[in-house]
């Protein structure tokens, strides 16, 4: 099965300087019947202004992992600071719980990437990039969730395009396309 979910669909948070397009319940916007999908909760895309940021807040039992599409992405932790650009992943384990912050590296060029969040004790996710113009065969696994970061894409006849997710269950997938696909997939 293939539920795609459209980029028009998707609710929309705004503060000054940032704007969250969200694929699961979040914060004011709570839906009841989209709560999560397997053990992913949240699937959020930002962007942020120059030097707009969220400041320090903490998560617990969840693993959070960001990826960079446009600019420069500043995190804070107790580990100290590291930026992550475009085309680069960052995995935190909030399991046991995190306090960090997320800014724009830039105070003058935009920032947007993608975070998805999963809960920590559910089954191991994996996480993958797919960057392809030419036909390729998904793996088959029970959960997988795909997120348009770019282009357009045809899953199995399915057609999405950027902002679009698909939550798929158990099936065999090929997709089509040109641009960015962020795959998260679970094993039992």
């Amino acid at each position: 099965m293939i539920e795609v979910r459209r980029a028009a669909d998707r609710l929309r948070t705004e503060r000054e300087g940032i704007v969250s397009r969200h694929s699961f319940s979040a914060g004011a916007h709570y839906d009841p019947d989209n709560i999560a999908f397997g053990p992913v909760i949240g699937v959020d895309e930002h962007r942020l202004a120059g030097g707009a940021g969220f400041e320090r807040h903490a998560h617990t039992g969840v693993i959070i992992i960001s990826w960079v599409l446009d600019g420069a992405l500043l995190h804070q932790d107790a580990a100290g600071s590291r930026t992550i650009g475009p085309g680069e992943t960052l995995r935190q384990d909030a399991s046991q719980g995190i306090e960090h912050v997320e800014r724009n590296a830039s105070d003058a060029e935009p920032l947007r990437f993608v975070q998805t969040t999963l809960l920590s004790s559910g089954p191991k996710p994996g996480f993958a990039v797919v960057r392809r113009a030419a036909r390729e065969r998904l793996p088959v696994v029970p959960l997988m969730h795909l997120y348009v970061a770019r282009g357009a894409f045809s899953l199995s006849g399915r057609e999405v395009t950027e902002g679009d997710s698909a939550r798929i269950r158990s099936q065999v997938v090929t997709a089509t396309g040109n641009g960015e696909l962020l795959m998260v997939t679970f094993e039992p």
